[in-house]
């Protein structure tokens, strides 16, 4: 699963000395933040900072970058910060004597996993309703656990929806792509129903996928579910995982 990301970079007046130059003249500091403001356990993401004279020209003064707090690094010379455990990240860009305002980023685990929870492939009658849960989990290894509250996308491939009126819907949203946020076990569950007034195919994919904060896919997306109809339930409309 592809998807477009434009990723916001944030320009903020911070630090300002008011009437009293600094160091080399500087009166300001210039704080470029790249949105938005999370970052994952062990991604790493680029800070800038330009000083700024009372004029607003650059300054010829360099910047030392300072972490405040345990849950993320930061290289004091080039402003790299690296998640490190969940909770809140305080930064700060000092240039000579001037220190900017404190950046607070949210730290939180990193989304390593989708998987498919339980069974990937369901064989029903027709008419049974309701039909059976696609669920997908979420799962982090740093720190190892759940990931909670992150997107989920499920979307009807086949029959592909561009080429009519799709014949199933998600129950959420009468449409044939959803989105679920990941709950307290890490897990995100979709449900379809058939239109009324069609008849099923013989069978639905759906797929699903999830993205990091900074919109690369997560580990597992693109995976499958196939949801069969037969007119006899196989096992009286048991499901069957996939091999």
């Amino acid at each position: 699963m592809k998807r477009a990301v434009a990723l916001a970079l944030a320009i903020v007046w911070v630090g300002c000395s008011g009437l009293d130059e600094g160091s080399g003249g500087v009166v300001g500091i210039q704080v470029g933040v790249p949105g938005p403001d999370s970052i994952e356990v062990g991604e790493s993401i680029q800070l800038t900072a330009k000083p700024l004279d009372k004029n607003g020209d650059s300054a010829a003064t360099p910047i030392t970058w300072v972490s405040v707090d345990p849950t993320a690094s930061l290289d004091p010379a080039t402003g790299v910060l690296v998640g490190v455990a969940p909770g809140a990240a305080r930064v700060q860009a000092t240039a000579g004597s001037l220190g900017s305002g404190l950046i607070t980023f949210a730290v939180v685990p990193s989304i390593d996993t989708v998987a498919i929870a339980g069974d990937s492939i369901f064989t029903v009658a027709p008419d049974s309703v309701p039909l059976p849960g696609f669920v997908a989990r979420l799962a982090s290894a740093n720190p190892p656990g759940p990931v909670v509250g992150i997107r989920v996308l499920f979307a009807v491939t086949d029959p592909d929806p561009a080429a009519g009126a799709p014949p199933l819907v998600f129950t959420s949203n009468g449409l044939a792509a959803d989105t679920v946020l990941s709950g307290a076990d890490g897990t995100a569950t979709a449900a379809l129903q058939v239109v009324p007034g069609m008849a099923p195919p013989e069978s639905v994919v759906v797929s699903f996928g999830a993205h990091h904060i900074r919109g690369a896919d997560v580990f597992g997306s693109g995976q499958r579910f196939v949801l069969r109809f037969t007119a006899a339930a196989v096992s009286g409309g048991a499901s069957r995982r996939a091999r």
